[in-house]
């Protein structure tokens, strides 16, 4: 709590604004799977997988099992993410 109580004006725009543009980026993502739309998938496969990088640099700096358990989680689900996405899409009925 203290930390949170310490941060000055800048820090908190910068927070905030992270914050805005992640929330877009989640609603983005959100709205084109709801549509079903082929780029979403793409998108969250880029979105999901933008966390590995992260994850490997607070393993480095200081290794513990859950921080290694979550990198192996999220190189699963990339993984699966990327096994469904190239699997080939059924054809779309045509309604008469």
């Amino acid at each position: 709590m203290a930390k949170v109580l310490s941060l000055d004006a800048r820090q908190l725009r910068a927070i905030g604004a992270g914050t805005l543009v992640y929330s877009a980026l989640l609603l983005t993502e959100g709205i084109g799977l709801l549509l079903r739309r082929r780029w979403a998938e793409y998108f969250t496969v880029i979105v999901t997988a933008s966390f590995i990088p992260i994850e490997v640099y607070e393993l480095t700096r200081r290794l513990t099992g859950a921080r290694l358990v979550l990198l192996g989680v999220n190189v699963a689900v990339v993984w699966y993410l990327i096994v469904v996405l190239r699997r080939p899409r059924p054809k779309k009925r045509v309604r008469s």
